[in-house]
């Protein structure tokens, strides 16, 4: 007799280690310290699935040694992510996707995070969403999205440590085959652990989601942003701007994948006393298999933050680029090599404490059983 999702235990684990150079321990943007490091991470995944259920989980940490960093030498970071798909009725779907990650360097991919090193840090994020077919070309989806911003210095997670709350509703019309039109309305909360920087934000948006081929994805939504802000310095205040996200996957080939998203709108600031900022931010993934063993992939990011608030802070825009190159050669089944280099430069001419540069480059292996 079949024992369901449970007859089958199909983990994998897996041990890294690294060998790197660091030019920019601290993201200094004077006499930056550098230093050789020695990374060893470990992780264990899990996923079953049966035609109504699919669940996927997965736990790793690791630990980074530096050998020429002033102060703590070493570095801690831990994650874990778990995603869930049912399929209660045949119109109805329950999605949830949590992940929890320890982390001690900077994130540019986190909405409203600091883009320098300030620290250890928790970033936690859970999206739980239904999806409900009205009819053959109606259908609803209702989302409730928490994400916990935590930083272990007290003063740090007092002036910036927050948590964001985002309920929202969209309305979708399949006007044709491959196209269909979207409304949607999110209402989304900001609370600050310690100072009065809490926010209230109204989005109405409409856009679409594009099948172009099976190979060929691309959603958009476009409209009004609406926040009501707090301010310890300045009291309240209200912000109207546009808002924009966009989505594009493509598949080449078997062989050859290509991811490019944007955003704009407003984030957490990641700095004391001010409220918000207008952040513009774009990133572009190809990935390629140049043989059945090697592999590599390029990905590339862009920020432009506009910080602007009268009486608060001097207006000034901060330009941060990241690109990062990467090859991998599988040895065989258990162990593959891997190389890489990433490049992170933060441009502000108005405000030079804000500025750095920093190149990371690593060799290891993979080890999976």
């Amino acid at each position: 007799m079949g024992l369901g999702i449970f007859g089958r235990k199909p983990f994998i684990m897996t041990l890294a280690v690294r060998q790197g150079y660091d030019s920019n321990v601290y993201t200094s943007p004077d006499n930056p310290e550098s230093s050789m490091y020695t990374n060893i991470g470990s992780g264990l995944s899990y996923s079953v699935g049966t035609p109504r259920l699919q669940l996927a989980t997965n736990l790793g940490g690791g630990v980074t040694y530096y050998y020429n960093r002033p102060g703590d030498s070493v570095d801690y970071n831990g994650n874990f992510a778990m995603s869930a798909n049912y399929r209660a009725t045949p119109r109805l779907n329950l999605s949830l996707s949590t992940s929890t990650a320890y982390l001690s360097q900077p994130d540019l991919a986190t909405v409203g995070g600091s883009n320098h090193q300030n620290g250890d840090y928790l970033v936690s994020n859970t999206t739980l969403s239904t999806a409900y077919q009205w009819s053959e070309i109606i259908s609803s989806i209702t989302s409730y999205n928490f994400t916990a911003l935590y930083y272990l210095d007290n003063d740090m997670n007092q002036n910036q440590g927050n948590i964001s709350q985002t309920l929202a509703q969209s309305m979708l019309w399949l006007w044709k085959p491959k196209t269909t039109l979207v409304a949607e309305y999110r209402a989304n909360t900001i609370t600050y652990y310690g100072t009065d920087l809490d926010q209230l934000g109204n989005y109405f948006l409409v856009g679409f989601d594009q099948i172009f081929n099976p190979r060929f994805f691309w959603n958009a939504r476009f409209g009004v942003q609406v926040n009501f802000n707090n301010n310890p310095t300045d009291g309240q205040s209200t912000y109207v701007g546009p808002f924009m996200e966009s989505t594009l996957r493509y598949q080449f080939a078997t062989a050859t994948g290509l991811s490019w998203n944007m955003r704009y709108g407003t984030e957490a600031s990641g700095l004391d006393d001010v409220s918000q900022r207008q952040t513009f931010r774009t990133g572009l993934v190809l990935t390629h298999a140049f043989t059945a063993r090697l592999s590599g992939d390029f990905s590339m990011s862009y920020l432009c933050n506009y910080y602007d608030q009268s009486g608060v802070i001097d207006s000034y825009i901060e330009n941060i680029v990241d690109f990062s190159v990467g090859l991998s050669y599988q040895v065989n089944r258990f162990v593959a090599l891997q190389g890489g280099y990433q490049y992170t430069i933060d441009m502000a001419p108005e405000n030079t404490d804000r500025a750095y540069s920093r190149n990371i480059v690593f060799v290891g292996a993979n080890f999976s059983f």
